[in-house]
C-alpha cells in the first residue's frame, strides 16, 4: 500500500485537529505542526464537544480508515450528524480512498464541508485550505457581529443605569452618550442587516427552482444595499466556454462585456491570486463603464472561484468612483462573504445542472429502447416503466412529453400519487398481467428467489384490452432509491414479430417443397396421362356408333382432364405471380362476376344479392375506380361465390357487399405491423353452415379442403392473388353466418406511403 495515503496533509493547518491512522496521534509527531490527533473518531468526538473554548472553529481532517469497517459509512454519517448536533464551528473535510457519489451525498448532507480523494494532489489541498479558511473567516466575521451585538447590548444596559444617576449632574453628558447610543445602535443595525442579507441570498440560492427570478431579487437587494447604480452576475457557459451575463440589474448596455476583457487581459496575474488574498478587484486598473465617464474605476468585480477553476465574476457599478471605492472600504468583509456565497451556490447549482443532463439522457435511452422495462418495490408495485412496456400493456403509446418526467409514469408504485398516472394504467405483477412458462406459487418471489434475482425465460403479457403478447422475460435485482431496500428490473422482448417471421420463414420452405413436388407431379403424372388419353380415343375409334362402352370411354376422358385441371391449378398455385395492375370499376367488376355465378345459384335456389356502400369523404371523389389486376380479382371472387352457393342450403342467402374507405387496415410489406391508407373492402357472406373450430387457421393452406371432392387449392390461390396486390384475406364465423372479407389498397402498393399512419399489431 503507498506510504503517502497515510501522510499528514502538508501544510498541516494549525490547530487542526487529525483523525485517522494510529500514527496521526503521535505527540512528537502533531506538537511541531501545532495539531491535535487522534485514532478513534469517538475519542475525538469527546474531546471537542467537552473541550473549554468551544467557539474556536477548527479544521476536523478525517481519513477513511477512522471509520473502517462494514458500517463504517453509516459511523461516519451519525458522527457528522452529532457533530453538526451540538452547533460546533468546526469544519470536517474527509480523505478518502474514492467512494460513489450517492454516500458523498449523504454525508455533505450530514454536514461534510469537503472532501478529496487519497493520494493528495497538493493544488487540490490548498485550494480546499483556501475556501475552508475563506468560510472560517466568514464564520468569525458572524460571531464578531453577535459579540459585537451583545458587548453592545451590555453597554447599553450599564449606560442606562449611570443614565438616570448622572441626568440631574450633567445633561450634557446625557446627551453625549445617547447620540454615542444611537450611532452604536446604528452600526448594530447595520451589521445585522448584513447578516441577514448574507443568511437569506445563501438559503434563496439553495433552494431556488428558478434562478432567474431568484438571481434578480438577490442583484437588486445587493445593489440597493449597497447604493450601487447596477449589477451583473457573469458565468462561463461550459468548462473552456466563453462568459456571458446570466443575470443584470440596472446594467443594461453591455459595458460589462469590456470589463471583463480589462480583467482577463490586464489583471489576469492578480486575478489569479484573490481567493487566496480574499481580494476584491477595483481601483484604477478597471475601465469606466459607461459613457462620458473618465478618470477612476466605477466597478467593483468578485471573482468566483470553486476549486482552482474561475466561473465568473459578479460585477457592481457604481455612479462615480468615490461611491465606489467607498464600499470596498466600508463593505469589505460583507463583499468578501458574498464573494464566497455566491461561488459556492454558483458551483453547486451547475453540478445539479450536469446531473440533471445526465438523467436526462438516460431517460431518453431507456424511452428508445424497444424492449418493455419495469422497475418494482418489493410489494410488486411499479415504480418506472419506458415507453415500450406502455405499449404493451395498454395497447398504445403514451403522450409525447419530457422524457426527464419519466419516473413514476406508470404504475401505483411509491410516490405514484405525485405525478398523478392514476389508477387507469395497469400494473404488471400485482394484477397478474405477466405469466412466465414454469412459474409455480406466485411470479414476485419466484423471480427474486432465483440467484442474483437473475431469470431468463419465456412468457406471456395480456394488456387492458385482452391482447396477449409472447415476450422473452429477463430479471435483475438492484438497489432500490433507500437503504437497505432492493428492486426487480424486468425486462420483456416483444416475440410477435420474431414468432410472425419465423411462421413466414416455415410457411416459405413448405412452398417451396410444394414447387419441387409440384414440378415432379406433374411431369409424372402428365406424360401416363396423355398415353392414357391417346389410347382411350383409338379405342374410341375402333367402337361402332351407339356402341354402350364408349360412355366408358368417355368417363376415362374426362377424369383425365379433371386431373389435368388440378395439375394446371397446382402449378399456377406454386408459380410466381404478379398481377398486372390497371384502373377498374370495382362495382362493374363485382356485377360481373355475381352474373356468372347466377344460374348456379338459381339451381340451388339460392338468393344472390350485393350491396355497395354510399361513398363518403375522399372516397366520392375517387368513385369506384381502383389499381388492380381485374381477371384475378374477378377468379377470387367467383371462387368466393361459388364456394358459399355450394355451402348453402336450398334456399339459402350469399351476399356479396362492396365499399370504398379512406382508412383501411392493410398489412405491411415485411409483414410485421399494419397502416392504414385508402383501400377497397369485399365481404362474401353465407348461412351456409361454416367451418369447423380450429379451421381458421389452416383454411387458406394449400390442399385443406371441407369440400368431399375439392382439391383445397382454391382458397390457397384467392390468398395469393390478394396478397400480390399488397392486401389481405380472411374468414370468421360470426353468429349463423360465414364472412370472407377482402380488403385491397386503391391504388399500387408503391403509393401506400402518402398518409401512411403505423398500426400496432
Amino acid at each position: 500500500m503507498k506510504a503517502d495515503l497515510y501522510q499528514i496533509p502538508d501544510p498541516c493547518p494549525r490547530e487542526a485537529v487529525l483523525i485517522g491512522p494510529a500514527a496521526w496521534a503521535d505527540a512528537d509527531l502533531l506538537d511541531p505542526l501545532g495539531c491535535y490527533g487522534f485514532s478513534n473518531p469517538e475519542d475525538a468526538l469527546q474531546w471537542l464537544l467537552e473541550e473549554q473554548d468551544r467557539e474556536t472553529a477548527r479544521i476536523l481532517v478525517l481519513h477513511q480508515d477512522a471509520f473502517a469497517g462494514p458500517d463504517g459509512a453509516d459511523r461516519l454519517e451519525s458522527w457528522l450528524a452529532r457533530l453538526a448536533g451540538e452547533g460546533t464551528p468546526h469544519l470536517s473535510v474527509l480523505l478518502h480512498g474514492g467512494l460513489d457519489s450517492s454516500l458523498m451525498v449523504r454525508l455533505f448532507r450530514r454536514g461534510l464541508f469537503d472532501a478529496l480523494e487519497l493520494p493528495l494532489n497538493r493544488s487540490d489541498w490548498l485550494n480546499l485550505l483556501i475556501r475552508a479558511e475563506k468560510k472560517l473567516a466568514m464564520r468569525r466575521q458572524s460571531r464578531l457581529i453577535i459579540q459585537d451585538n451583545a458587548q453592545t447590548q451590555a453597554l447599553l444596559r450599564r449606560m442606562k443605569d449611570s443614565l438616570g444617576a448622572a441626568y440631574e449632574r450633567n445633561a450634557g453628558d446625557l446627551l453625549h452618550a445617547q447620540e454615542t447610543l444611537e450611532e452604536v445602535n446604528r452600526r448594530l443595525t447595520h451589521d445585522m442587516e448584513e447578516l441577514s442579507l448574507l443568511y437569506r441570498f445563501g438559503r434563496e440560492l439553495s433552494q431556488a427552482r428558478n434562478w432567474d427570478e431568484v438571481l434578480g431579487r438577490i442583484l437588486g437587494e445587493l445593489g440597493e444595499f449597497l447604493n450601487a447604480a447596477g449589477a451583473t452576475l457573469v458565468l462561463k457557459s461550459a468548462v473552456g466556454g466563453e462568459y456571458q451575463a446570466r443575470h443584470t440589474w440596472g446594467w443594461e448596455d453591455g459595458s460589462w462585456a469590456r470589463v471583463l476583457l480589462k480583467l482577463q487581459d490586464g489583471v489576469r496575474d492578480k486575478v489569479g491570486a484573490a481567493l487566496a488574498d480574499q481580494e476584491v478587484f477595483g481601483g484604477p486598473g478597471l475601465p469606466a463603464a459607461g459613457t462620458g465617464l473618465d478618470g477612476g474605476s466605477r466597478i467593483i468585480a468578485l471573482p468566483l472561484d470553486h476549486q482552482g477553476m474561475r466561473l465568473g465574476y459578479l460585477l457592481l457599478l457604481f455612479a462615480a468612483a468615490e461611491g465606489a471605492e467607498l464600499t470596498r472600504q466600508r463593505f469589505m468583509p460583507f463583499l468578501q462573504a458574498v464573494q464566497v456565497v455566491m461561488a459556492e451556490e454558483v458551483a453547486g447549482a451547475q453540478m445539479l445542472d450536469r446531473i440533471r443532463d445526465i438523467g436526462l439522457f438516460n431517460a431518453r435511452v431507456l424511452e428508445t429502447v424497444s424492449s418493455g422495462i419495469w422497475v418494482f418495490d418489493e410489494a410488486g408495485a411499479t415504480v418506472y416503466c419506458n415507453q415500450a412496456g406502455q405499449e404493451m400493456l395498454t395497447g398504445s403509446a403514451g403522450p409525447a412529453g419530457d422524457p426527464s418526467a419519466f419516473l413514476y409514469r406508470i404504475g401505483r408504485g411509491r410516490l405514484s400519487e405525485a405525478v398523478g398516472p392514476g389508477a387507469d394504467f395497469p400494473e404488471l405483477i400485482t394484477e397478474c398481467r405477466l405469466k412466465v412458462a414454469g412459474q409455480r406459487g406466485l411470479l414476485m418471489p419466484f423471480l427474486r428467489q432465483e440467484a442474483d434475482g437473475v431469470f431468463r425465460g419465456e412468457g406471456e403479457i395480456t394488456s387492458a384490452g385482452g391482447e396477449v403478447v409472447p415476450v422473452a422475460i429477463q430479471s435483475s435485482l438492484m438497489q432500490g432509491q433507500a437503504r437497505n431496500q432492493t428492486w426487480l428490473v424486468v425486462v420483456a422482448e416483444d416475440q410477435r414479430e420474431r414468432r410472425q417471421l419465423e411462421q413466414e420463414r416455415r410457411r416459405v420452405d413448405q412452398l417451396q417443397g410444394l414447387v419441387e413436388m409440384s414440378a415432379t407431379l406433374a411431369h409424372e403424372i402428365r406424360n401416363p396421362l396423355m398415353g392414357l388419353s391417346a389410347q382411350a380415343e383409338l379405342l374410341a375409334d375402333q367402337l361402332n356408333h351407339g356402341d354402350e362402352r364408349i360412355r366408358y370411354i368417355e368417363v376415362i376422358t374426362r377424369e383425365v382432364e379433371r386431373i389435368n385441371s388440378t395439375i394446371d391449378r397446382m402449378l399456377d398455385f406454386t408459380r410466381p405471380y404478379h398481377p398486372q395492375l390497371a384502373a377498374a370499376d370495382i362495382r362493374e367488376l363485382a356485377g360481373d362476376t355475381l352474373e356468372l355465378c347466377r344460374s348456379r345459384a338459381e339451381a340451388k335456389a339460392v338468393e344472390l344479392t350485393l350491396d355497395s356502400a354510399p361513398l363518403r369523404g375522399d372516397a366520392a371523389r375517387r368513385g369506384w375506380s381502383c389499381e388492380l389486376d381485374a381477371a384475378q380479382i374477378k377468379q377470387v371472387l367467383l371462387n368466393l361465390l361459388l364456394n358459399g352457393i355450394d355451402a348453402c342450403a336450398e334456399g339459402g342467402k350469399v351476399r356479396l357487399e362492396i365499399a370504398v374507405s379512406d382508412a383501411v387496415e392493410l398489412p405491411s410489406r415485411e409483414g410485421t405491423g399494419r397502416f392504414l391508407a385508402p383501400g377497397v373492402i369485399l365481404n362474401v357472406r353465407d348461412d351456409g353452415p361454416g367451418f369447423a373450430p380450429g379451421a381458421q387457421d389452416r383454411i387458406f393452406r394449400p390442399f385443406f379442403t371441407t369440400k368431399s371432392s375439392g382439391t383445397g387449392l382454391g382458397l390457397s390461390l384467392c390468398h395469393k392473388i390478394i396478397t400480390a396486390h399488397g392486401g389481405d384475406i380472411t374468414a370468421v364465423r360470426s353468429q349463423d353466418t360465414t364472412v370472407f372479407r377482402v380488403v385491397l389498397p386503391h391504388a399500387a402498393a408503391d403509393g401506400r406511403g402518402l398518409g401512411r399512419m403505423e398500426v400496432a399489431e
